[in-house]
């Protein structure tokens, strides 16, 4: 199957079951299925009774584990009163756990005053692999909370009763399991931001991208990368970013609803004429 291109086809249907028949296998599924909240998509797949929601998202994650090389990983968004089952539905599968992650931001709004404001979105991190697997540590590097940390050495006393100095690394600190990114409200991200319901920021994206891919030996980004919902298609829209500045990543992305292909085709259109001007 042709790679770095969008399809339009039902997952959950056909598609995930096409890969699986052509013994194509990914380094990365990062995808971001619908939450059951309904949300309109053009479909009712955001709608579902709960036994329907379960049933459907165990047959995906199934499906999902049988695409992953044998050191590949799957990240995959939820909503915090549902996560907890689908966490539950990949240990069964036997994928491997790595880490429950947060993406905290600040800039949403509260719908209601019973309950606190809504100011994340988990997501899971399992592996094929219980041994082996990507992360980038060193990629994904966040500033200092305090300057002061780059000035000085702090010393300490290793297990032998040596003394040893270690010195703040120039690239930040090592990145936590809660991701800080602003949601696309307001005007700041209007050219960023298309009619999709619920569009990831391109700079979350991005930075998982660069945590979770696999590099060459010049370390350029080579992996192959599954979005098998992919709404807007930001998964397509940042690994063709990441190519154009020299790396090479292998990225399919599927979706069921025609409108959000076109606007996802609109976006990787744009951006190639973009810098294909400059």
């Amino acid at each position: 199957m042709e790679s770095k291109k969008f399809y339009n086809e039902d997952s959950d249907a056909e598609f995930l079951d096409k890969l699986i028949s052509e013994g194509v296998s990914f380094d990365l599924i990062l995808t971001d299925p619908p939450y059951n909240l309904g949300k309109d998509f053009g479909n009712d797949s955001d709608d579902l009774s709960l036994d329907d929601f379960l049933n459907t998202n165990r047959r995906r994650i199934e499906k999902c584990k049988d695409l992953l090389k044998e050191d590949g990983s799957i990240v995959w968004f939820a909503i915090h009163h549902l996560v907890g089952y689908l966490q539950v539905m990949m240990y069964k599968t036997g994928l491997e756990y790595r880490r429950m992650n947060i993406w905290h931001y600040e800039n949403g709004f509260s719908r209601t005053k019973t309950a606190p404001r809504t100011e994340y979105e988990p997501f899971l991190w399992f592996s094929q692999s219980d041994s082996n697997w990507t992360y980038n540590a060193d990629d994904v590097r966040v500033p200092y909370k305090s300057e002061e940390r780059l000035e000085n050495p702090v010393y300490y006393t290793n297990s032998d009763g040596e003394k040893k100095a270690w010195t703040p690394n120039p690239d930040g600190r090592l990145r936590g399991d809660v991701w800080k990114f602003p949601t696309l409200a307001g005007k700041s991200y209007e050219g960023e931001k298309t009619e999709h319901p619920t569009q990831k920021p391109e700079a979350l994206i991005t930075e998982l991208v660069k945590a979770f891919c696999p590099k060459d030996d010049d370390g350029n980004y080579n992996g192959s990368i599954l979005d098998p919902y992919a709404g807007s298609g930001t998964l397509g829209v940042c690994c063709e970013k990441l190519n154009k500045n020299g790396h090479d990543i292998d990225w399919i992305c599927n979706e069921i609803e025609s409108k959000w292909v076109e606007v996802s085709e609109g976006r990787v259109s744009e951006l190639r004429d973009t810098l294909f001007d400059e």
